[in-house]
């Protein structure tokens, strides 16, 4: 017969807690009834017959009696309590999950005689229970406890406690996740990410989402390879799930403080327990970070980079009204905050020749340029710009950051961001099946404003920004464990729609700073006696003009998908899964110039259909075309505001009164504004429809308890995108993933050591990421101007080819020392371009003739191809009531290439980051008081970069936590 679900869902709150209370009052109990028994035995043996030892036995045999009732009530009790908070964990979630150690500080208050026994630990991921042993895939798990004792937060502090994972550092919109170094990109929303990410069950389609602190954390899983024939969002390369600690029936408090260095202060808490017997519990967390950034702006010294000011809670309800039925509400809140993670990027030179002796920069388009000067074909030497001299801020001043540790821009509006969501989950045991439904809603919001990099007033306002918004509902059913064949499945769906905004402003200087060296010439340094006119257009070219794209991203997607576990024998199993997704996606592009600036008057009269009202004018400034008696009168307005032309009845007279030099210096002001306003458009759509498949098959075999083997054949299909490339459509195809994984899961040593390993390999076909594509806008422009090869090409998302990755992973753990639990995580991975030949240049290599070039051959973008964590845990009881503790954990990272165009400036050497804690608390962890340590050895290494970098932005970092509960 099927067990009933509730009879195998259990939380680790009741294991440590609960059960232990009740067992500990049913072995009082059993130790009375044994007594008693004892007595009974003892005067029945001696054959006293007289009538006070009769009467002594009688009452003894009541005694018996009575006891034996109480302790069949509490087991009872004991189960009820079992099966009332097993209420609070989701279907998928039988067993909240422990580290995959015994964490040390429960074997030190374990009886002697308890060993350390890692075969309980389980994986919540899965639409069952399911032991790590018996799990088919690679996966590891980090335990909740692992990362408050070390106060890792976010998800570059998870996922440095997991093998061949890495968390790809940007702002809160950049940062992406990889495993098996496939999944590093940047702005990419219209793409869907390599890695999902999953937090209480629900799936974030976005990674953005995912980019905030955690807290109140019960477990992280990380499983490898392609997923979704389990249910959620499929993922093409694997997953991160987040599981936070739910409700529960027992009354708990939890607080902690941490202060530390650069003002750091960092508050988490959460309250819950019974709020009506037997019907309704409720758990309420929230969390507060924030301190200074290690980097300082010198242009504003009250502002740092990297600072912290976050500040969330969360809130989640349980009702339990009958033993079949159960339902969690739970809702998250992370308000706008502003934090200043835009702009930390440390400038330097660049060379001063490329590889095959040309120069990099004859023409003056650097910023070495126009603060330094620079060196042309023939020899000459060009001085810096005058119009930036004498204003406190020099060539040295621009590369000097790095030495003073400091930025300099002043555009201190660094980004705000908000997070929030809300999910009901539904529980039914019914006929020997569990049906599930869960209902999320999410919605993300990232507004970005970045600078240039210098104090002067060039970028005004511009950055980007994302408005996104999802809706999911997931239905499922699973079977009870126990037959022939085990099967779980069900739909899910999802509903999308992201907004997202680039901006684009110019300020006083912006002119000066973005115009060629000939343009400049013209305006400035070569305009003799119309300096002053040069110098009023150079200015108002671009002043407080703006622009804006918006990209509006509609998706639609349902899936039906299935599992299936066909046991063969007691040994050998069949798994086989199926998801099938159909997909629409929308996208619609739109750039206007929302305003004109002072220099409205030097518009073109239109781009692309986009019309801006201008005068049509030559090059040279000569007007040309079929002016209106309008824009002839706007021509006039020009002649006169800069050089004093007067204006008369007849349209055009002004403006034909001007010199050839300041008509040529009118045309000069009018192609800088056009080349940096650039292309316009209105909008254009693009859409995508597609039926996509995920498929796996995984025989295993378990030679013995302590060895399970098996062979896994995933597949998976990551949706296309429905693109816009300079306002022509152009879509992404969709990428598929054939994986290979050969595993072995053991014990050894009486289960003191758990060893895991597995070999695999993944075929990528249509792999996307940024590639070079045809940019039919600026082709039209060359074809229009008569240029010789007017093909032009930019960087976009597109295809490569095919990728391969393949390699070996390793997680390890071993308890066998008294009161020392020790880790052990490690991979060799390699990730291959195998067929990528419309790869852009890197910068070192701008010189080359061809306008793209062939990468195959060459390793993924931060793939490294060793890495390992180790992690240990130290526990040891001292005078009778406290525990001493100390952990350290070390992730290294042999060197990789963090640069998308794979330039030889983009090296990163080889690292590790190791953190520490050392504490005494409390047996009953009642109150704690530890000593933490963050990049213990300050491993500051970073990507050189072509003639920027941004460095490390967590440096050493230690503090104090003070925690307790009740």
């Amino acid at each position: 017969m099927k067990r009933k679900m509730g009879d195998v869902f259990s939380t680790a709150l009741v294991r440590q807690t609960v059960i232990p209370q009740a067992i500990g009052s049913r072995r009082k109990l059993s130790s009375s009834i044994a007594v008693a028994i004892t007595g009974v035995s003892m005067l029945s043996v001696s054959g006293v017959q007289a009538a006070d030892a009769k009467k002594s036995v009688q009452e003894l045999q009541a005694e018996v009696e009575r006891l034996t009732q109480e302790l069949a009530a509490a087991k009872k009790r004991e189960q009820d309590l079992i099966n009332k908070n097993a209420a609070a964990a989701p279907p998928v979630a039988a067993e909240a999950p422990a580290a995959v150690e015994a964490p040390a500080t429960e074997v030190a208050q374990a009886e002697p005689e308890e060993t350390k026994d890692l075969g309980e630990v389980v994986v919540r991921a899965r639409p069952k229970l399911e032991k790590l042993h018996n799990i088919k895939q690679s996966v590891s798990v980090v335990s909740g406890k692992e990362l408050d004792r070390e106060l890792s937060l976010d998800l570059g502090a998870i996922t440095r406690r997991a093998s061949n994972v890495q968390f790809n550092q940007n702002n809160t919109r950049g940062a992406s996740l990889s495993i098996r170094g496939v999944g590093k990109r940047s702005f990419t929303e219209t793409q869907d990410p390599s890695v999902g990410v999953t937090v209480d069950g629900v799936s974030y389609a976005l990674t953005q989402l995912a980019n905030f602190d955690f807290y109140d954390v019960d477990a992280v899983e990380v499983t490898r390879g392609p997923r979704g024939t389990e249910g959620g969002l499929s993922a093409s390369s694997g997953k991160v799930n987040v599981y936070s600690k739910l409700p529960t029936f027992i009354p708990t408090a939890e607080l902690s403080a941490a202060y530390g260095q650069r003002e750091a202060l960092i508050l988490k808490g959460a309250l819950g327990g019974g709020v009506i017997d037997d019907f309704l519990a409720t758990r309420i967390s929230f969390l507060v970070d924030k301190g200074r950034g290690f980097y300082t702006q010198s242009y504003d010294e009250n502002y740092s980079l990297y600072n912290k000011d976050r500040l969330s809670g969360r809130v989640q309800f349980l009702f339990t009204p009958s033993e079949n039925f159960k339902a969690r509400v739970g809702a998250d809140f992370e308000p706008r905050q502003p934090q200043l993670q835009n702009g930390l990027t440390f400038y330097h030179d660049v060379p001063f020749r490329f590889a095959d002796g040309s120069l990099v920069d004859p023409n003056g388009t650097q910023a070495k340029a126009r603060l330094f000067g620079f060196t042309n074909n023939a020899g000459v030497f060009t001085g810096p710009r005058p119009y930036f001299q004498n204003r406190g801020f020099t060539w040295n001043d621009y590369i000097g950051g790095e030495q003073r540790k400091t930025v300099n821009f002043n555009e201190n509006q660094g980004q705000t961001v908000s997070n929030k969501g809300a999910y009901v989950q539904l529980d039914w045991d019914v006929a020997d099946h569990h049906l599930s439904s869960n209902t999320a809603v999410r919605s993300y919001s990232f507004d970005a404003h970045n600078d240039e990099g210098t104090p002067f007033d060039i970028n005004l306002d511009g950055g980007g920004g994302v408005n996104y918004n999802q809706y999911t509902q997931e239905f499922k059913i699973v079977d009870q464990p126990g037959g022939f064949i085990d099967y779980r499945g069900g739909l899910f769906g999802i509903q999308t729609r992201n907004d997202i905004v680039s901006k684009t402003g110019w300020g006083a200087d912006a002119g000066a700073w973005l115009a060629t060296n000939a343009q400049y010439n013209t305006l400035d340094r070569n305009a003799g006696e119309n300096r002053g006119s040069g110098l009023a257009l150079l200015k108002d070219a671009l002043q407080d003009a703006r622009k804006k794209g918006d990209t509006e991203v509609h998706t639609y997607a349902g899936s039906i998908f299935g599992e299936s576990d066909l046991h063969f024998t007691d040994a050998f199993t069949l798994t086989t899964g199926l998801r099938v997704t159909k997909e629409h996606r929308r996208t619609v592009d739109t750039v206007q110039l929302t305003k004109d600036g002072a220099g409205g008057a030097l518009n073109p009269v239109s781009v692309r259909d986009v019309q801006l009202g201008g005068f049509d004018s030559a090059t040279n400034g000569e007007l040309q075309g079929a002016n209106s008696a309008d824009q002839l009168k706007l021509a006039d307005s020009v002649a006169n505001r800069y050089f004093g032309a007067a204006v008369t009845d007849t349209p055009g007279q002004a403006y034909n009164s001007l010199t050839e030099a300041q008509k040529n210096q009118v045309g000069t002001a009018k192609r800088l504004r056009s080349q940096q306003v650039g292309q316009l458009y209105n909008p254009v759509k693009s859409t995508y429809t597609d039926l996509l498949f995920t498929a796996q098959v995984t025989p295993s075999y378990k030679i013995n308890n302590d060895l399970t083997t098996y062979l896994s054949w995933q597949y998976g299909e990551k949706s296309g995108s429905a693109l816009n490339v300079n306002g022509v459509s152009r879509n992404v195809k969709p990428e598929n993933t054939h994986a290979l994984e050969l595993g072995l899961k053991s014990f050894w040593l009486d289960k003191s050591l758990i060893l895991n390993v597995d070999a695999f390999v993944m075929d990528i076909h249509n792999y996307q990421q940024t590639v070079q594509v045809v940019d039919q806008f600026q082709t039209d422009i060359n074809i229009a101007n008569g240029q010789a090869n007017p093909t032009a090409y930019t960087s976009a998302q597109g295809n490569v080819k095919k990728v391969r990755v393949h390699g070996v992973e390793l997680d390890s753990v071993y308890n066998g020392i008294p009161n020392l639990s020790l880790r052990f995580n490690g991979a060799y991975n390699i990730g291959k371009y195998i067929d990528y030949d419309n790869a852009g240049k890197p910068e070192e290599l701008a010189y080359l003739p061809e306008p793209y070039i062939d990468q195959s051959g060459r390793i993924l973008p931060g793939a490294s191809k060793w890495s390992f964590t180790v992690g240990a845990e130290y526990v040891k009881p001292v005078y009778d009531k406290y525990l001493f503790h100390t952990s350290v954990n070390t992730n290294f990272q042999s060197g990789y290439n963090n640069a998308d165009n794979l330039s030889a400036y983009g090296w990163v050497n080889s690292r590790s980051l190791t953190d520490a804690a050392i504490g005494i608390g409390t047996k009953n962890n009642v109150l704690d008081l530890s000593f933490i340590v963050k990049n213990l050895f300050n491993n500051a290494t970073h990507e050189e970069g072509w003639n920027s970098y941004s460095p490390n932005p967590y440096p050493l970092w230690y503090g104090v936590q003070l925690s307790g509960k009740i």
